[in-house]
C-alpha cells in the first residue's frame, strides 16, 4: 500500500467512524429518551419515556429548568411513586408543579436540589417536603470509612454522556418499544414514577410475596440501626433546608410519609419506636426554632403515619394469589391514589379530623400529646382488625435475620 493510498484508507476510516458518531448522536437526539430536547414527540414513538437509572438529578433538575414550576415536590422514591403534581388537589394552583423525588436518597439530596434551583433564579411558590425517619438514624457500628476515587467527570459531563452513549443509544432503543407496555418502568413529564413495573411485579408474584420480601429487607436494616440516638448533624442540616426555603418566602409543606401499618410493626419489633417518637417531636422543634428567628415563615408539618384506616389496609394472604390491594404497593411504598389524598389533605390543611380519623394531622408543639394518642387508639383498633399482622412481625424479630441486601 503506498502511501497515498494509506492516507485515503485513514481519511475514509475517519468518515465513516465520525458519521457513525454523528448517526448515533442524531437518533438519541431525535428519539429523546431522557425528554431532555424536544425536537420530536410523537404518540407511538417516544412520547412515553423510560424510567431514569442515570444521571437522575441532573437530569430531573433540567426538565424543572425547563418546566419553571410554580411547586415542587421532593423526597425519595415514595415521595417519586406516590405523589402526583397533576392531582386534583393542586387543580387551584397557578402554573406547573414537578415531582424531583429521586429513590434512595436522603434530605441531603433535597437540600442540594432546592438550592440549585435557587441558584438558576426559579422559586417555587409551594415545597412539598417528604421527609423520611429512617434517613435520620444511623448504624448502631460505624461502618468503615470509604475514600472514594473521583470519577473524573467534568461539570456538564453528563450532558454529553446523555447523547453520545451505549446507555444511551440503548434506552433511545427501548423507548418506542415501551409506548404500550403496561409493565415497563417509565416515568411521566411531571416527574412521576407511574410504577407500572411495580405493578406488574405484584400481579406476577402476589401481593403477599411483595409485602413479606419488603419487610424481610426492612427488618434487617432496621436491627442494624442505632437505639439510643440520630445521625449527626441531620437535624441541623433539616434546620437550614428550612431556613434557605423560608428565605424564598416558599409554602413548606412536610410530609411524613403515611407508612403501611405494617412498617410501623416492624419499627416497634426493632425497637425504634422511642426514636420514631422523638423524631417527631425534634420535627416540630426545629420548626418551631425557623418560625421564631423567621416569622414570616409559613412551614407546616403534617404526620400521615399511623395505623388508620388507610394504614392497616389487610395485606392479602398466601392464599389469596390474585388479590389486590388500594392504596400500598407494600409497606413501604404506597399508591397514587393514596397519595392523591395525602395532597388533598395537605392542600387544605384542615385542623379540624376529616371524616375517616385524623389521617393527616397537623403536627405542632400542641398537638404532639394528641398525636400519640390518635396513633395509639389507631393501633388497637388495628390489632384487633388484623393480628396476623403484628403476629408475622413479631415472629420475624424472633428469629436470626439474614443480611439481606437493602434499600430505600
Amino acid at each position: 500500500m503506498t502511501r497515498a493510498s494509506y492516507r485515503r484508507y485513514l481519511s475514509t476510516l475517519m468518515l465513516v467512524l465520525l458519521s457513525c458518531a454523528c448517526l448515533v448522536c442524531a437518533f438519541v437526539y431525535i428519539v429523546d429518551p431522557y425528554n431532555l430536547y424536544g425536537a420530536v414527540r410523537r404518540e407511538n414513538f417516544n412520547a412515553v419515556k423510560p424510567g431514569l437509572s442515570r444521571y437522575q438529578s441532573q437530569i430531573k433538575h433540567a426538565h424543572a429548568l425547563r418546566l419553571q414550576p410554580s411547586f415542587i415536590i421532593l423526597g425519595n422514591s415514595r415521595a417519586e411513586m406516590g405523589f402526583d403534581p397533576r392531582a386534583a388537589a393542586f387543580g387551584a394552583m397557578q402554573g406547573d408543579g414537578y415531582n424531583m423525588g429521586i429513590p434512595g436518597t436522603a434530605m441531603a439530596m433535597a437540600i442540594s436540589q432546592f438550592a440549585q434551583l435557587t441558584q438558576a433564579g426559579i422559586k417555587p411558590g409551594t415545597v412539598i417536603v417528604g421527609i423520611e425517619f429512617i434517613d435520620f438514624l444511623k448504624p448502631a457500628v460505624a461502618p468503615p470509612v470509604r475514600t472514594e476515587a473521583s470519577s473524573g467527570h467534568v461539570p456538564g459531563f453528563w450532558r454529553f454522556d446523555a447523547l453520545f452513549s451505549l446507555a444511551s443509544v440503548k434506552d433511545a432503543v427501548k423507548t418506542p418499544f415501551i409506548q404500550h407496555d403496561r409493565a415497563a418502568f417509565t416515568i411521566a413529564p411531571s416527574g412521576l414514577n407511574p410504577a407500572l413495573d411495580y405493578g406488574a411485579h405484584a400481579v406476577r408474584d402476589g401481593y403477599y410475596k411483595v409485602f413479606k420480601h419488603r419487610a424481610q429487607k426492612s427488618a434487617a436494616r432496621f436491627v442494624k440501626m442505632s437505639k439510643a440516638d440520630f445521625a449527626d448533624g441531620d437535624f441541623q442540616a433539616m434546620h437550614d433546608f428550612l431556613v434557605a426555603m423560608s428565605a424564598t418566602q416558599a409554602d413548606i409543606k412536610l410530609v411524613i410519609y403515611p407508612y403501611h401499618a405494617q412498617m410501623l410493626t416492624l419499627f416497634e419489633g426493632a425497637g425504634l419506636w422511642p426514636l420514631f417518637e422523638e423524631w417527631k417531636q425534634q420535627v416540630v422543634l426545629e420548626v418551631a426554632s425557623v418560625k421564631k428567628q423567621y416569622p414570616s415563615a409559613r412551614i407546616s408539618v403534617t404526620d400521615f403515619s399511623g395505623f388508620g384506616l388507610y394504614n392497616c389496609e389487610p395485606i392479602p394472604t398466601q392464599q389469596q394469589r390474585h388479590a389486590s390491594t388500594r392504596w400500598y404497593w407494600e409497606a413501604g411504598h404506597f399508591k397514587r391514589a393514596l397519595g392523591d389524598i395525602v395532597m388533598q389533605r395537605v392542600m387544605t390543611q384542615k385542623d379540624e379530623a376529616p371524616v375517616d380519623g385524623q389521617f393527616g394531622m397537623l403536627l405542632t408543639g400542641a398537638t404532639l400529646a394528641a398525636n400519640r394518642d390518635r396513633i395509639a387508639a389507631e393501633r388497637s383498633a388495628c390489632v384487633a382488625a388484623q393480628p396476623e399482622m403484628f403476629l408475622f412481625s413479631q415472629k420475624l424479630f424472633a428469629r436470626p435475620l439474614e443480611d439481606a441486601p437493602t434499600d430505600n
